[in-house]
């Protein structure tokens, strides 16, 4: 009795098996396997991508040894490639410095001598640079020396003959004579901070100065010409008490970062 059952699943799984040859044969199926085909090959297509790199991502790295060494080898390839990306900023930041003296090299009727920054002095307090250019070249004490398209970042103070030091308009000792550009021409002194910060004193109280107004020299010392941008007004104090007013400056550059300058051989 218990045999039965088994025929007959057998003798009817028979039947349905010879029935989907038969009709796979004829052609009957085709436009079902098509349709199966389409829905399912996206997926398929997948699996197969993901597992084929998954495979290859394990033959990769199955090896230990293998990883660290293909690991240090893309960090060495990033530092080399961020090596060169900052020396091409460089150069264009050169590039661009020593464009903007060329142009105000033509403009100015003074001769000017190019130099680079080789040193900072860091005695003390004071505010000094370094340059490659000294009176081989011509350059004497006292004369102005800028950075950019004509704006002053200090003077001559010391001479060597392939060397000299430059004391930058932030320093305590330096004292330049200087304008505002407003409707009065007013004029003033700057003076410098021990680095810290940088001012206009001895400005005639009933001047009007606003904060932006650009500060310049005036040319009414010797050997400075009138016209060297120096930075603009960040503040005033006009004090009723005081004779004169003041304001802090913003200088126009960052003098703590400069690299090629200009002297201008003007005595």
């Amino acid at each position: 009795m218990r045999q039965r059952p088994l025929l007959n699943y057998l003798f009817y799984g028979g039947g349905i098996l010879l029935l989907v040859v038969v009709t796979r044969y004829l052609g009957w199926l085709r436009p079902f396997e098509n349709f199966s085909r389409r829905l399912l090959f996206p997926s398929a297509e997948s699996f197969y991508n993901f597992s084929a790199k998954a495979g290859e991502q394990y033959q990769f790295f199955k090896d230990p040894g293998h990883f660290l060494a293909s690991y240090d080898t893309c960090v060495n390839q990033l530092a080399t490639e961020q090596a060169h990306t900052a020396r091409q900023d460089l150069l264009l930041k050169e590039n661009e410095e020593l464009r903007q003296l060329l142009k105000f090299k033509v403009r100015q009727t003074a001769e000017l001598v190019s130099a680079e920054v080789v040193g900072v002095t860091v005695e003390g307090a004071e505010q000094v640079i370094v340059i490659n250019a000294g009176s081989s070249g011509g350059i004497k004490p006292n004369q102005p020396v800028t950075s950019g398209d004509g704006i002053l970042v200090g003077k001559v103070f010391k001479v060597e003959t392939d060397s000299a030091t430059v004391r930058l308009i932030n320093d305590n000792q330096s004292k330049v004579a200087a304008m505002v550009v407003n409707g009065t021409r007013s004029l003033g002194v700057i003076e410098g901070g021990y680095g810290i910060s940088l001012r206009m004193d001895f400005i005639p109280r009933n001047e009007a100065i606003a904060v932006g107004d650009k500060i310049v020299t005036s040319g009414l010392e010797p050997g400075m010409p009138k016209g060297l941008f120096v930075g603009t007004v960040a503040s005033i104090e006009n004090e009723a008490f005081k004779p004169f007013q003041q304001t802090v400056l913003t200088p126009a550059l960052n003098l703590s970062k400069l690299s090629t300058v200009s002297v201008l051989l003007t005595l």
